[in-house]
């Protein structure tokens, strides 16, 4: 299993009880060595006793170096278990008297004190301790050095076991450490065991916060779900409001194309005909329009798509949609003009935008009579950029404006055929955006200014 792929039960387990293990590693380690001088100490008490006894037994008889070989000295050593036992003794000039030829000589100190080192004696690890006294005593000149080994054999086995029983107490350790660890990481994780289970106890349609107890480490992740959902739960609705305006709203316009594809085709006289079809078509584009609105708007609430917000000029936008609407404004006979100076940069939707300013002027073309003139503005303010649709038709009564806003609403004795949405989708691409949106009075009174203002892009 790759390393990504890991619990954060098993990611925390690893990194707790890796450095307890690395730590058990160096402990036993330095046990280890601590436990070789420890019975090295042991051992080599004994090793002093024996080689001063020998030491102490040494004589000078007509000129000549004598050893009176104490057997006890030699008794406490071979009561060691299967160790053996070596000793040497040697003359002034290294002069060798008695006992095992062969035994490596040691450096000894002139203070009389016993030197201690290992070394290895006939295929054996043998541990030797030495010293050196002087002949003055007995009238001679020089030292006479006395060596005595003794194999390893019961040094290791108690090393062994000193190292062993620690072992036994580091592990002990060990396992009780991971259990508690196991147990601490299991409590820890519990509140998102609860989570999980919480969650997967929801039925497919329930999107309501989560309100289940969560630690403060957890609780940006609950924070992050909880807005999911939210974004869920308006994408949700908004999808449920378009399924039920397309069906509401739909439903009539393609009765009457179908009734109208139906009388039509019943027709016989040319005239007769083509009436007909210019009705179907008249039918056609209403009905489409209609549909290309619904679907702005539902782009345009909250949850209705992923806003790609970006930085562009707000005037660039407006000049560049004016003239494309310019020639269909001729045909109106409306005078669709545009005043402003940029850049204006803004930060938004720019797809958005463009749809609520050309249902801004859609709206203005539709209801204003011909002879009309429609003025689309951009303008820096104090309080950022500022976009205006003004025109001179009949305008909105101020009791009115708050309504018009709703979707599907139309002012009553109302001559256009438009659908109600346009300033609808004006308000919900504003609202998207954090703009403020206005209804007043066009100059000198007449007609409407619909007028939306912008933060300006940082920058």
């Amino acid at each position: 299993m790759r390393r990504a792929d890991w619990s954060i039960r098993r990611r925390l387990l690893v990194w707790l009880l890796t450095p307890l293990l690395a730590v058990c590693a160096l402990l036993l380690a330095a046990n280890h060595v601590q436990a070789r001088r420890t019975a090295d100490d042991t051992y080599d008490r004994l090793l002093r006793a024996s080689l001063l006894a020998i030491a102490d037994r040494v004589s000078v008889v007509d000129g000549h170096i004598e050893v009176d070989l104490p057997g006890v000295a030699l008794e406490m050593l071979a009561s060691a278990g299967q160790d053996r036992v070596y000793y040497r003794v040697d003359g002034p000039v290294g002069r060798f008297v008695t006992g095992y030829a062969d035994l490596p000589t040691a450096l000894t100190g002139t203070d009389g004190a016993p030197r201690f080192h290992d070394a290895e004696f006939r295929g054996e690890a043998v541990r030797i301790a030495a010293l050196a006294r002087p002949l003055a005593p007995w009238g001679l000149d020089g030292l006479f050095e006395v060596q005595l080994a003794q194999t390893r054999g019961e040094r290791d086995r108690l090393a062994r076991e000193l190292v062993f029983a620690s072992a036994l107490r580091l592990l002990l350790v060990v396992v009780v450490a991971t259990a508690i660890t196991a147990l601490g990481v299991k409590a820890g994780l519990a509140p998102l065991t609860e989570l999980r289970r919480a969650l997967r106890r929801r039925s497919p349609g329930d999107l309501a916060p989560i309100t289940q107890p969560a630690p403060p480490e957890v609780r940006e992740l609950v924070s992050a779900i909880n807005q999911l959902m939210q974004r869920l739960e308006a994408s949700f609705e908004a999808m449920r409001r378009f399924i039920a305006d397309a069906s509401h709203q739909l439903r009539t316009p393609l009765a009457g194309l179908q009734t109208q594809a139906e009388l039509t085709l019943r027709e016989t006289e040319p005239e007769a005909l083509a009436r007909g079809l210019q009705r179907l078509l008249d039918t056609t584009r209403r009905t489409s329009r209609l549909a290309n609105q619904l679907l702005s708007l539902a782009r345009a609430e909250p949850g209705g798509g992923v806003a790609e917000h970006a930085t562009f000029d707000l005037a660039a936008l407006a000049a560049d949609l004016t003239r494309e609407i310019v020639p269909a404004a001729l045909l109106l006979h409306i005078d669709l003009g545009f005043e402003g100076d940029g850049p204006l940069p803004v930060t938004g939707d720019e797809l958005l935008l463009r749809e609520m300013l050309k249902n801004l002027i859609d709206n203005a073309m539709r209801y204003c009579p011909a002879g009309s003139t429609v003025t689309v503005r951009t303008q820096a303010n104090a309080r950022g950029v500022r976009l205006e649709v003004e025109d001179d038709g009949p305008g909105i009564a101020p009791a009115e404006r708050a309504r018009v806003l709703e979707r599907f609403y139309r002012i009553p004795g109302s001559a256009s055929d438009g659908s109600g949405l346009g300033l609808a989708i004006v308000h919900e691409v504003a609202e998207r955006h954090g703009a403020t949106l206005t209804l007043a009075d066009g100059v000198g009174g007449r007609g409407l200014c619909v007028r939306l203002d912008f933060a300006r892009a940082a920058g």
